[in-house]
């Protein structure tokens, strides 16, 4: 599933929105790209840590798939 431009976490608020360091799947590739390089796959909306965040899908230059959780309320990204 593609989060697509404009996806937002799944189940938030609107006062919870304003309180995401992240804010859209477009957004959590950007950050994923800029930490690791690489060519952004997929993103999904998922939950992290009990959060709303985002699993963003990326193949480095080497040509290694990693898979990447991004944090929407911390945006702390983690490799997984």
């Amino acid at each position: 599933m593609h989060a697509g431009p404009f996806a937002k976490p799944e189940r938030t608020t609107q006062g919870q929105e304003a309180k995401l360091k992240v804010r859209s799947g477009d957004e959590a590739a950007r950050l994923v790209k800029q930490a690791y390089g690489g060519k952004v796959l997929r993103v999904q909306s998922v939950k992290v840590n009990g959060n709303p965040g985002y699993r963003v899908k990326l193949l480095q230059d080497s040509g290694r798939i990693v898979y990447v959780s991004v944090d929407a309320r911390s945006g702390r990204l983690q490799a997984n």
